[in-house]
């Protein structure tokens, strides 16, 4: 025996050893391991060619093509001016490889039949996605924003001189790179009239800018006699020394017309096309990237301490770190660090304590614990299983579990000196590996959050049933822990013990009688049918409730038709100085321009969030937008209306999306929506828009009068190319002002700034022959400018969007109904469903899945214990467990969520653990008596409750230290609070509130569902 022990205690010492050894060669990261995208999209050109054309000639025909490849879940378009886009969605299970070959297939077969002046669509996608940044030559590691009150060319020259310095001297460090500094290009502007004066046009301009700058064409290839090699000829032209504005452009009887003669020069400054600020300061990025193979910590630590050596520095006092890889990669870690060791800090204590003080059998629980972890970390590598925050947190939450079959496997064997609780301990890790199983069949919302965690913890029990049934004994025997020990008297402890035993022993025999049994199973009954009625009743608030974000005023502000970036900039600027006088009371504001619009987002101090600054602040910014105009303001994030003077702009937490295969019944119907919402007193700021695409600038449009330009001579595309020559604008490449620079050219002509639309109705244009004035020959008026058209899965959308002035509970019940008469209302090929942030497609699957847990319970237990009847006792418990589990998500109010759900699988697995144990303990028990066949059912009764009871004792103090040591190993996930992280605050709030209850049935509830005569 000592021998055999000796044998098994030196494999598992080997295998630790091997353990140990792979720690350094397990896939460490802060995030899963990237899939395969599941997404192909297909993108094509059609110049100057309306959305609508697009959508009719190339999109829905691609569109109606792909759909038919195998494996196809969703696809989806967007049309747009001049392009296209397709997505096309694989289903989880699909050969992305496969489909995109054979949609590139179909594309080849299509293009025939497609516009010839169009470009050739491309499929992309279905790579590794995200991209792993290891994969690259170099790695972003750190972001600093400069700002300073100068312009941001001077800005730019000090973090040159002072950041490089310091920087790029740093071991690992591959490059520094600094933008968000201005540039410049060179502008030649003309008079369209002077020019068409000499027959030139802005394309001879543009093509003597590139003749002149130097070209490259491919005029003829060669090929080698010796072999299939192919040499291109390039033809190269220079500019032979002349200036620029020398640049000759056409030769007009024998007389060259240079450039400056018609058009004249200038180097300006690039206006950007959006802009980006923090406190009202222009800024400037410097972006710090690593070698490929670099520890992101260890440079980005010694850049760190570079930086902090130049104190007196420009960029000392003028940087915020506003990236920082290594931080974000060790921030989750540490938290998960501290939190296991918290965990395993406790355990170990408890066990100490629970032992009495016993460091032999602290020593047997920490080893079996350390050789669990280390055999795990074996099949981490072999199984190439990444351990990340989610999956480190289930090796957290498996150490108390882990502990448990320790616990019960050394108390039963210091005491019996057998093997016989292996069946209860493979039994309680069996369901509860079976009760994680289900995570593979969750909806997607709910697997994403729980495949990873449930995987680690499968693995893990999976070894603590080798290391318990192995391990476990041959440690306890070499250490000679035995814990059997004769009473020699009887302390108040005894006493106390014999007095609870008679009196449960009463009991179980009352619950073996027909009342006491309908009793039990009344009174539970009603304890989990109340519970479950509060439990619902929380869920229509909490669950999966979005987190409420900190308190952040929003401003935006946007232009009308014709504004520019750079007016909205100015005005931008006037809001900006008027919050700079709050400077006290506001961390910071952060300032963002671009094409259509800009935004102010104002973040509060911790201090003035506590009082009324912001909603005073919010009324001061008001009367400030007002008293500033020329352009369309709105403000929120702070009162529950906020403020708009435009109805493009009002920000909108609801709305319902309508989809159908025809537009204008598409339409109709969403005004049949927007009536029907508007009767509602509630419901304010309606609006019917463009899903994902409700900011479209307004265009000019321009209906011919056909029978009026015939009478003149004229067609449409004379009147184009005269409104052409007077707004085109052209990229004419790059010409080298020094050796070392290059500027971009760009030809534009004078009358582009200043021809307006009172203009374009009241002023004459020169067309080939005559002057005409455009108004006399069409109608010019404004609409919106319909250049996107979104479609999934062929069919339509559109979305009726508003706000709710009320609960959350009511507006998701609002929406609810809507959806629900409409949805009936509408014929087939029409519907409509919410797309409200924060709702999710449950179906109730999940829910179901629960059952299913339990028909995996019911069938290892009947599998192992050969009776039906002690499984579905022990499978009973699951249910009326989760009363405590109820009551506590009623109780405390913490939103049920995702974590709430994991807590229930666990759970399930959990508590049926305690009656494994008991019925296995009274199984292996030898009857000391002979049954006489003339006994009565109450004797029978009363013998089989003895026996019961005599095996509950034997078995409740390790029931209980497991339970207790689970619930131990949950209170480090309570730290964080709610807010921080609120998966592992309701998953511990729900498993350590069950696991409590549990206790409860294991006393009242499992004797009066097992049948206990002989």
């Amino acid at each position: 025996m000592m021998k055999h022990n000796f044998s098994i205690l030196l494999v598992m010492c080997i295998l630790m050893v091997i353990g140990v050894a792979l720690i350094p060669r397990l896939d460490i990261s802060n995030g899963p391991r990237p899939k395969q995208g599941k997404t192909l999209t297909i993108v094509f050109w059609w110049q100057n060619t309306s959305a609508k054309v697009v959508e009719q000639n190339i999109t829905s025909r691609i569109e109606a093509a792909v759909s038919t490849v195998k494996g196809v879940k969703k696809v989806s378009s967007l049309s747009l001016f001049g392009s296209g886009r397709i997505s096309v969605e694989m289903k989880p299970n699909a050969n992305v490889s496969m489909a995109k070959f054979e949609i590139a297939s179909i594309l080849r077969q299509l293009r025939r039949k497609l516009p010839e002046n169009m470009s050739y669509p491309l499929v992309v996608g279905g790579e590794i996605e995200p991209s792993r940044a290891d994969d690259n030559e170099e790695k972003l590691i750190l972001t600093y924003q400069l700002y300073a009150d100068m312009s941001e060319e001077q800005i730019r020259k000090l973090a040159e001189k002072d950041t490089k310095r310091y920087v790029e001297k740093t071991d690992g460090v591959n490059r520094v790179q600094i933008s968000g500094t201005k540039s410049h290009y060179m502008e030649v502007t003309y008079d369209a009239n002077e020019i068409s004066v000499y027959g030139l046009s802005n394309n001879d301009i543009v093509e003597a800018v590139k003749n002149f700058a130097g070209r490259e064409d491919v005029i003829g290839e060669v090929t080698a006699n010796n072999g299939r090699v192919t040499i291109p000829l390039i033809l190269t032209s220079k500019g032979d020394g002349k200036t620029f504005e020398q640049m000759p452009l056409r030769t007009i009887d024998g007389k060259i017309i240079y450039l400056n003669s018609l058009a004249s020069c200038n180097i300006r400054e690039q206006q950007p096309d959006s802009y980006y600020r923090v406190n009202g300061m222009n800024s400037v990025y410097v972006n710090v990237y690593a070698d490929k193979d670099a520890s992101v910590v260890n440079v980005s630590g010694k850049v760190k301490d570079a930086l902090e050596k130049s104190a007196n520095s420009f960029i000392a006092k003028h940087s915020t770190l506003t990236y920082d890889r290594a931080e974000i990669q060790m921030k989750e870690f540490r938290t998960l660090l501290l939190r296991s060791s918290l965990t395993l800090a406790i355990l170990l204590l408890f066990v100490w304590l629970a032992g009495g003080r016993n460091w032999v059998y602290t020593s047997i629980i920490t080893i079996a614990l350390l050789a669990n972890i280390l055999m795990a970390t074996m099949l981490y590598w072999l199984f190439d299983i990444r351990l990340h925050p989610v999956s480190m947190a289930g090796i957290t939450v498996s150490l108390g579990i882990i502990i448990d079959s320790t616990i019960v496997m050394v108390d039963h064997y210091s005491y019996y000196h057998n093997w016989k609780a292996f069946i209860g301990v493979l039994a309680a890790m069996l369901t509860t590996i079976g009760s994680l199983v289900i995570v593979f069949w969750l909806p997607d919302f709910l697997r994403h959050d729980l495949k990873d965690f449930s995987v680690v913890v499968i693995t893990n029990l999976a070894i603590a049933i080798i290391v318990a049934s192995i391990f476990v004994p041959a440690l306890t025997d070499r250490l000679r822990f035995f814990n059997r020990k004769n009473i020699k008297k009887r302390t108040p402890r005894i006493r106390f013990a014999i007095a609870f035993s008679r009196i449960y022993q009463r009991y179980v025999v009352w619950c073996q009688h027909r009342i006491g049994r309908w009793a039990s199973l009344i009174v539970f009954t009603l304890l989990f049918g109340g519970s479950l009625c509060l439990f619902v009743k929380c869920l229509n608030s909490n669950t999966y409730r979005p987190k409420q974000p900190r308190t952040v005023l929003h401003i935006r502000g946007q232009m009308p038709v014709g504004g520019s970036v750079q007016e909205l900039n100015e005005k931008m600027k006037e809001v900006e100085a008027f919050l700079a006088q709050y400077g006290k009371d506001i961390r910071r504001f952060e300032t963002s321009i671009w094409g259509y619009g800009g935004a102010i987002d104002v973040d509060f101090t911790d201090e003035a969030l506590r009082t009324s600054f912001p909603y005073m602040l919010e009324n001061r910014v008001i009367g400030k937008l007002v008293s500033i105009g020329g352009a369309d303001w709105a403000t929120f994030g702070v009162s529950e209306r906020g403020f708009s003077n435009s109805l493009q702009l009002k920000c909108r937490s609801n709305s319902i999306l309508i989809a159908g295969y025809d537009y204008d019944r598409l339409y109709s119907f969403a005004e049949e929506i927007f009536r029907d919402l508007n009767r509602n007193s509630r419901v304010a700021d309606l609006i019917i828009r463009t899903p994902k695409h409700e900011n479209q600038e307004d265009e000019l449009y321009m209906a011919y009068d056909k029978r009026v330009l015939a009478l003149s001579g004229l067609s449409p595309q004379e009147i184009h190319y005269a409104l052409r020559s007077l707004l085109e604008e052209s990229d004419a490449g790059k010409i080298d002002v020094t050796p070392d620079r290059q500027l971009p050219v760009v030809v534009r002509p004078t009358t582009r700034a200043s021809f307006d639309e009172w203009s374009l109705r009241n002023s004459y244009i020169n067309t080939w022959d005559r002057n005409i004035r455009p108004s006399e020959f069409m109608d010019i008026n404004q609409r919106e400018a319909k250049n996107i058209i979104p479609r999934e899965d062929q069919e339509y959308m559109l979305e009726v969007a508003f706000n709710v002035l009320s609960s959350f509970s009511y507006t998701d019940k609002l929406i609810k109904n809507t959806m629900d008469k409409y949805n009936n209302y509408f014929p087939v090929g029409f519907r409509c469903k919410s797309t409200t942030w924060g709702t999710y497609d449950d179906e109730g699957t999940q829910y179901w899945l629960i059952g299913l847990v339990a028909v995996i319970i019911f069938f290892i237990i009947a599998i192992l214990f050969e009776s039906l009847m002690q499984a579905l006792a022990v499978v009973l418990l699951i249910p009326v467990s989760f009363i405590g589990l109820f009551l506590t998500y009623y109780i405390t109010g913490v939103p049920f969520g995702t974590g709430g759900f994991a807590a229930m699988v666990l759970l399930a697995g959990l508590t049926v653990n305690a009656g494994i144990y008991i019925i296995c303990q009274n199984n292996n028990q030898q009857d000391l008596r002979i049954i006489s066949a003339n006994w009565n059912n109450r004797k029978k009764h009363k013998f089989g409750s003895k026996k019961y009871v005599t095996a509950f004792n034997h078995k409740i103090i390790p029931i209980l230290l497991t339970i207790l040591s689970t619930v131990l190993g949950m209170i480090p996930f309570l730290i964080d609070g709610p807010d921080d992280q609120p998966f592992w605050y309701s998953l511990a709030v729900g498993t350590i509130g069950g696991l409590i209850f549990s206790i409860v049935p294991i006393f009242l509830f499992l004797p009066s569902v097992l049948g206990l005569r002989r």
